[in-house]
């Protein structure tokens, strides 16, 4: 035990004390604290200043004789743009005006109050300037057919009220999803299926590199005959889970003083209004025991290669799943109920990111929570075994990289060495 606990701290105290730890640690520390501040960053170099309002000339046609440009133009009054009535009703002549940049937009109406024909010469890539115009025309366009009817403050509010709807779940003891509890689930689960994807990039590499290293230099082999090759392996994973839970809290340190400068009241929100905290204990459970289902495949595929330089090639099936998981999950987010989500939730490679998606987005029986979340455990335990005999045969093999042949060769090795 002793042996193991040596392993954990020396695995960890060395990735925390490297340059690339702390660089890149500190990098990522600041570049989360600027984009959480970005716009006052923009603000600080951009000046003061108002930003300038587009133009929109409107060429009004309609039986108002130009009403109803005028009362659009006060009407947006500090909104997103400046109607300006235009002084003919040529609307060639505006577009011509627009094209020469004496202003920026041109909007011709016509028509009557209540069948408005408005035409928007506009362009540009940005689609939601003509969508804006045209909510701002039919905002317009209620106003004055409801100023035309003659309709007192007591006939406007019955148009104008709420409809009151409510939601009740079809089935008994079922659940009503909201829109703050969908949105919530959604970005949560958003975050951690890319969680999931960089533990397996960042942490799954790091323990191959770490393996392969100690082995190149041949330090393995002096380790292997004071150490059992399976604590050595459960030590490094521990390890270097342990920087990576520090590198974790960094982060969240850095997102916290980004927070605190930028004044935003965000996390009050979410606290008070989304916050769901058996999702987070769910997120967790599901993080940590994907991390020690992939990291054990890690190390076994570590201990397959000679050199360092061959571990991204060795690690490549891993990576491959990962990505596979990924694009099922964010294709799963629209679809939780799916059929091929609830089937692949059950397999132990892709659980951790589609049973928190069907969790968090969909309604789950506690049975099949359950069921799912033993398979996984259960699988996380016999995989580690089996990468523990093959990592116990592969440190004492050198040579080229083969991964058919050094699977089964470090597992014979290993059921030798056990």
């Amino acid at each position: 035990m002793n042996n193991f606990w040596t392993t954990v701290s020396h695995t960890a105290e060395r990735r925390i004390k490297s340059k690339a730890f702390v660089i890149s640690t500190l990098v990522m520390g600041l570049l989360i604290i600027s984009l959480m501040n970005i716009n006052t960053i923009i603000d600080r170099f951009s000046g003061d200043g108002e930003e300038e309002r587009s133009v929109i000339v409107v060429v009004d046609n309609t039986v108002s004789e130009g009403m109803f440009g005028e009362v659009l133009a006060s009407f947006e009054e500090g909104g997103s743009f400046q109607y300006t009535p235009y002084s003919s009703s040529n609307v060639d002549s505006a577009v011509e005006d627009a094209r020469n940049g004496e202003h920026d937009y041109v909007l011709a109406l016509e028509g009557s109050f209540e069948n408005i024909s408005a035409e928007f010469f506009g362009g540009g890539s940005d689609f939601r300037v003509a969508m804006e115009v045209n909510n701002d025309v039919q905002r317009v366009k209620e106003s004055l057919v409801t100023n035309e009817l003659d309709l007192n403050e007591q006939q406007m509010a019955m148009i104008y009220s709420p409809v009151s709807f409510s939601e009740s779940p079809l089935r008994e003891n079922g659940e009503v999803q909201t829109q703050e509890g969908h949105m919530q689930a959604y970005w949560m689960v958003y975050g951690l299926v890319f969680a999931i994807y960089m533990v397996v990039l960042t942490f799954g590499s790091m323990i191959a590199t770490e393996v392969a290293t100690e082995k190149s230099s041949r330090v393995m082999e002096i380790i292997v005959s004071s150490v059992n090759p399976v604590t050595q392996m459960l030590g490094k994973i521990l390890g270097i889970g342990a920087a990576g839970l520090l590198n974790l809290l960094a982060i969240v340190v850095a997102a916290f003083i980004g927070y605190t400068l930028s004044g935003d009241d965000f996390l009050e929100t979410f606290f008070s209004e989304t916050f769901d905290i058996s999702l987070i204990i769910f997120a967790l459970v599901l993080i940590i025991l994907g991390y020690f289902l992939y990291g054990g495949v890690a190390a076994m595929l570590g201990a397959l290669v000679s050199r360092a330089e061959e571990v991204n090639q060795a690690i490549q099936p891993l990576v491959f799943i990962a990505i596979i998981a990924l694009f099922i999950s964010v294709i799963g987010l629209n679809t939780p109920d799916a059929a091929f989500i609830k089937v692949l939730s059950y397999v132990p490679f892709f659980t951790p990111q589609l049973l928190f998606l069907r969790i968090g987005m969909d309604t789950i029986p506690g049975w099949e929570i359950v069921v799912i979340m033993g398979v996984l455990i259960i699988s996380a335990i016999l995989i580690n075994i089996l990468a523990a005999r093959i990592y116990k045969g592969g440190v004492l093999m050198y040579g080229k990289f083969s991964f058919k042949t050094g699977l089964k060769q470090a597992f014979n090795l290993g059921k030798k060495e056990g």
